[in-house]
């Protein structure tokens, strides 16, 4: 979306301005991207697919709005996070549920969190990693080097690692040292590993990552989500690990065990669907 000196001239506004002139130049940004067409139809149609309405509808469109807003919001608050202090940010971000990955730390296989593109999914991982947790976060990888420093050393302000996805085999390593990956499991971004399954009751084509790594490497599976509490804070829950099937063939775990995942997501995502930042077409009908 930009190159790095791009990136660089919005932190700068960003860090210059107080946040309620901050989040309201990022509100015009939105109703400028929006002008633009870009995402729109997509956002929409996720929306659309979700609450099972026409992707023309009032309410669909209404909530596509909110969705670019939300998500303009969250950029700015991600390019403010190394003057955030780890107190401050711990203030903004409410935690319940941290007895779930404490309990699934003690078994020493680590833990793979699942999430999906709801809220401030970043500041999920940097809250996690500021009470001190050893956490990564898997990422595509941005072919400009630069601008892939840039989120590295965002992210590590509060202690967030950078996993890429062309790395994956680490995963394991990592998971050996008792630490924590987390994975968006709403979107592939290879473009490689996603399957059909049924989502909202349509077709959609989703990754097995975050599973299958549960799976071989003994860790529990947990899903943490975070959502806006108000203007400026944000609610974070860790909800109990997945009680996954281990035993049987390949086909049969992932079809059992992701039936449990898609659940929990759909919860989610129904709940807080003016926050799913889903930018990407995960359907196989339009």
């Amino acid at each position: 979306m930009f190159g790095y000196i791009g990136y660089k001239i919005l932190k700068f506004i960003v860090i210059i301005t107080p946040y309620p002139v901050t989040y309201f130049i990022a509100k015009v940004g939105a109703w400028i991207w929006m002008l633009t067409g870009a995402d729109v139809k997509t956002i929409r149609n996720n929306v659309s697919k979700v609450l099972n309405l026409n992707i023309n509808d009032k309410e669909v469109r209404r909530i596509a709005n909110r969705i670019f807003i939300n998500w303009a919001k969250n950029i700015v608050d991600f390019l403010k996070q190394p003057l955030i202090s780890k107190e401050k940010l711990k203030q903004r971000v409410k935690i319940e549920g941290i007895g779930h990955l404490d309990n699934a730390l003690k078994r020493g296989k680590g833990a793979v969190i699942f999430t999906a593109h709801i809220g401030n999914f970043e500041w999920a991982a940097c809250r996690i990693a500021v009470e001190g947790y050893k956490i990564w976060g898997l990422s595509l990888v941005r072919k400009n080097k630069l601008v892939r420093k840039f989120f590295e050393s965002n992210r590590l302000s509060k202690g967030f690692k950078t996993l890429y996805i062309n790395r994956m085999l680490n995963v394991f390593r990592m998971l050996k040292n008792n630490e924590i990956v987390a994975i968006t499991s709403d979107w592939d971004p290879t473009g490689r590993a996603a399957r059909p399954f049924k989502f909202f009751g349509k077709t959609a084509y989703l990754p097995t990552g975050a599973l299958m790594i549960a799976l071989k490497s003994g860790a529990l599976l947990i899903p943490i989500f975070i959502r806006k509490k108000d203007k400026y804070n944000h609610f974070m829950i860790i909800e109990k690990p997945i009680d996954l099937i281990r035993e049987g063939d390949k086909e049969t775990l992932i079809n059992k065990n992701m039936k449990k995942v898609l659940e929990i997501m759909e919860k989610h995502i129904r709940d807080n669907i003016s926050e799913w930042e889903m930018f990407h077409n995960i359907w196989s009908e339009k």
